[in-house]
């Protein structure tokens, strides 16, 4: 390791060490994170109890408190905009490939009155995290080495029974990761709804969205990913979805 890529994990613990749970900051930790994203096939990086404990507890009460959930489909199309459906209508139209719960707006949010103080709070903190500040980007960086832009896509996401999503890319100028942080502390792997990706080379791998665990999809042209038919009898799999954008030079 050089003295250059010392100071920048180092870095990268003093900005998220607030944020992300202590054991994802080690140097072995950046180490194998490297390693992910420098083998010669793409896969998912999965990591368990990522968020600091009392932090994931809080986001998943906060995302249960939102009152704008609504049902949400879409028609995913290789190298096409998807085609979106949103209340009723998601729920009465054919060939989607997509159904969940989505926020419709999640800047509205942060309006008075929309939550209860404790949870705008709780949400407000997760967005200085991961998109107000550097600290995330910085973790990815620590690991991977790439600049990333500042600007990203974000969803929350939940879903009922039966709902998934089909084989997609999100192949978008400059998209390198798609980041999801799973925040239902009811979930249980029979609930299914696990995350899948194949590679370029055909091999297939499955994450199970546990509680408090992120997972980190590199995006490339000969790579798809899905999620598997949610099973719960009641709405579950709260997800925080980010895309991660390289840089503009």
């Amino acid at each position: 390791m050089t003295t250059g890529e010392t100071l920048q994990q180092s870095a990268a613990v003093s900005a998220a060490a607030r944020y992300i749970a202590p054991s994802h900051l080690t140097g072995a930790a950046f180490d194998s994170v490297s390693d992910w994203y420098r083998a010669e096939h793409a896969t998912p990086l999965h990591l368990t109890d990522f968020l600091m404990p009392e932090l994931a507890t809080r986001l998943a009460a906060a995302l249960r408190a939102v009152p704008t959930w609504a049902r949400h489909a879409s028609l995913i199309e290789k190298g096409q905009e998807p085609t979106e459906y949103w209340g009723a209508e998601a729920d009465t139209a054919t060939d989607v490939t997509a159904s969940q719960f989505r926020v419709p707006d999640i800047h509205a949010l942060f309006s008075d009155g929309v939550l209860p103080p404790e949870h705008r709070r709780t949400l407000e903190e997760f967005f200085v995290f991961t998109v107000l500040s550097d600290a995330f980007r910085d973790w990815l960086k620590a690991g991977t080495g790439l600049e990333l832009r500042k600007r990203t896509a974000m969803e929350l996401a939940a879903y009922r029974n039966s709902d998934g999503l089909g084989d997609h890319q999100d192949l978008m100028p400059g998209r390198v990761f798609a980041v999801n942080f799973y925040l239902d502390d009811g979930y249980r792997p029979e609930h299914g709804g696990r995350l899948g990706y194949r590679n370029g080379k055909g091999e297939e791998f499955h994450a199970v969205p546990l509680f408090n665990s992120l997972s980190v999809i590199p995006i490339r042209d000969d790579c798809w990913h899905w999620v598997e038919p949610f099973t719960s009898d009641s709405v579950g799999r709260y997800t925080i979805a980010m895309a991660q954008h390289l840089e503009e030079s």
